[in-house]
């Protein structure tokens, strides 16, 4: 639902950019579009890799002399 919202007011934003007094609204839709995106992009999975979390040594950096 939410990328039915992002697309339609996009496309609204840019109908209504060359209409007279369209200028005014089309922030308003763009926010719309912003904020619509956020929710698609929330809504997706998280596809990136885990890091492991290797055991830290502070004194590794130091050398073995």
């Amino acid at each position: 639902m939410s990328a039915l919202v992002a697309v339609a007011s996009l496309l609204l934003t840019v109908a209504l950019l060359p209409v007279p007094g369209g200028v005014i609204f089309a922030p308003f839709t763009f926010g719309l579009f912003l904020l619509s995106l956020v929710a698609v992009l929330r809504g997706l999975d998280d596809r990136s890799v885990r890091q492991r979390n290797p055991r830290v040594d502070p004194t590794r950096w130091r050398g073995t002399s």
